[in-house]
């Protein structure tokens, strides 16, 4: 199992290198991440020490393998405005699953483990992102994670499919970090790569809130990765059945371009909107950004926000390691 991308290889036992954990027996491996953040914009200066998080992975037979998070989100922030620090020390469980493969047609995954949607949601780290924001369509149109069971594998058909059909019957394995919380949600996913630099997909599903709201949505996405140039598109709709109001809609859509213009340097390029038709609020927002890899597990970045529609408009920066 490699969790991290292609980039990565394991460490032989006993050693260790940056980004690869420490392999503590054979198939053990411990590691981890932190991530810094500063941010200035109208009314706001803020320093915080994100995201601390510690992990356990590896590969306990030739088919079954595990992977275990803890997290400390806002561990540590400082508002230069109103000169006042908090802390959140405490950390929560981000995943926790186990998988097993059967073939490369099914794995079965049971536990707290991200939702298969789109590009950016399967990216939780911001080390390995190429910029330290996020778009409004992965953090609000969709649960983040699924507590419950998932099969995934290529297609018998057409190996150049892959699907992924996902299942919640339950609340939320440790609800600390969810942006969304559910005790129903199911839905599938499909990609299929058209050559070795073009993939498009799809998802469609159902949740419901704990408060028993349902929603609804259908997402689409592509991505064009040349080596130097990198397009990520993704579209998701929402369609909202509220227990006590009207039945709403919200959208949103994201396109980004990112240059590498030398192996550690790179320009990004987003812009996205957001509709949400239960509070009537419509936003377009801007990106530009830079980022700095002196290694891979190692990431600087730096970005503008614009946002059409209010005055949020900032400039954030930060630091993050994978070890």
């Amino acid at each position: 199992m490699c969790i991290f991308g292609t980039q990565f290889v394991q460490a032989q036992e006993g050693t260790y290198q940056l980004g690869l954990g420490h392999k503590v027996h054979e198939k053990i491996t411990l590691g981890g991440y932190f991530s810094t953040e500063f941010s200035k914009g109208e009314d706001l200066q803020e320093f915080v020490l994100d995201d601390v998080a510690l992990l356990a992975y590896g590969d306990l037979s030739d088919n079954f393998s595990f992977l275990a998070e803890i997290e400390s989100v806002g561990f540590y922030s400082y508002d230069f405005e109103i000169d006042r620090s908090e802390t959140n020390t405490k950390p929560a469980i981000e995943r926790f699953y186990t998988d097993f493969k059967f073939s490369d047609h099914a794995t079965v995954r049971v536990g707290k483990q991200i939702t298969p949607i789109g590009y950016w949601n399967l990216q939780p780290i911001n080390v390995l992102r190429e910029t330290t924001s996020s778009p409004r369509l992965s953090r609000e149109m969709f649960p983040k994670f699924v507590t419950g069971l998932q099969i995934s594998g290529y297609t018998p058909l057409d190996e150049s499919i892959r699907y992924s059909v996902y299942l919640q019957n339950t609340g939320d394995m440790d609800a600390k970090y969810v942006n969304i919380a559910v005790d129903q949600h199911y839905g599938f996913s499909l990609e299929k790569n058209l050559s070795n630099t073009w993939s498009i997909g799809g998802s469609a599903g159902r949740f419901e809130e704990i408060n028993e709201d349902r929603t609804s949505y259908f997402q689409l996405n592509s991505r064009v990765d040349s080596g130097q140039y990198t397009f990520l598109l993704e579209a998701i709709v929402d369609y909202h059945t509220p227990t006590l109001l009207p039945k709403a809609k919200s959208s949103s859509i994201y396109s980004q371009l990112e240059y590498r213009f030398q192996p550690r340097h790179a320009v990004i390029v987003r812009a996205e909107s957001f509709r949400d038709d239960r509070i009537s609020l419509h936003e377009k927002i801007g990106v530009l950004g830079y980022s700095y890899r002196p290694q891979f597990p190692i990431s600087l970045k730096l970005e503008y926000q614009w946002h059409a529609d209010s005055d949020n408009n900032r400039l954030v920066g930060s630091f993050s390691v994978l070890f």
